[in-house]
């Protein structure tokens, strides 16, 4: 018997991107690696941090009063903050998060994975579903069932409407010459979080290394 798990979220942007902005751009997937991917764009008041301790821009886009999505771009590299982020760093994102006019740049993304979960839950110590000995009379009248795989799926779509969830690279901060304006592009790989702002919980987190891959 297979267990699946599958996350569904659907939300609509607070501040819809603009479809007729989307430009095809390039995203830089490492130091040797570039794609073309389509590029959305805002010009508006957005949610955003930059935290020196660990070299890190945040854009918090919100769906409604309490769930929102959460984009980390780090200058020194992805493996560097996947390293060091953890809940601490989440909780102080969401506070810190102050809302001014930006310039953002942000790849269409279309992805979906799946992961097998049985060798993880075993060495968690949760071996006795999978055993012939396991009791799963509860969900079946067969004394026979044995749970033989878990698998967890998640898809994550992001458009200029909103997201869809379902479980020479430098950082482009800059002033525009005539209107200053801070640019914020996310053109190179990048953490997302969607998560529940009052209860600051994560309902859904990834990666974004190559948009241009489905």
């Amino acid at each position: 018997m297979y267990l699946i798990n599958y996350i569904y979220f659907k939300g609509k942007w607070e501040i819809p991107f603009d479809p007729k902005e989307t430009k095809e751009n390039k995203f830089h997937v490492d130091d040797n690696t570039t794609v073309l991917v389509q590029m959305m764009y805002e010009e508006n008041d957005f949610h955003v941090f930059h935290d020196e301790e660990i070299s890190t821009h945040v854009l918090q886009l919100h769906y409604n009063e309490s769930v929102s999505m959460m984009l980390v771009l780090p200058e020194k590299g992805l493996e560097g903050l996947e390293e060091v982020v953890c809940k601490n760093h989440l909780r102080k994102w969401i506070r810190s998060v102050k809302k001014r006019k930006y310039m953002v740049h942000v790849p269409k993304v279309s992805l979906k994975t799946s992961y097998q979960l049985k060798d993880i839950l075993s060495g968690m110590g949760i071996t006795d579903i999978f055993e012939d000995t396991a009791d799963l009379s509860e969900i079946s009248e067969d004394g026979k069932l044995v749970v033989s795989k878990v698998i967890h799926k998640a898809t994550l779509d992001v458009d200029e409407a909103g997201a869809t969830a379902a479980a020479a690279t430098g950082i482009e901060i800059m002033l525009d010459s005539i209107i200053f304006t801070p640019v914020l592009k996310f053109n190179h790989p990048f953490m997302v979080f969607v998560l529940n702002r009052e209860t600051r919980s994560i309902l859904f987190m990834g990666k974004i290394v190559n948009p241009a891959e489905k």
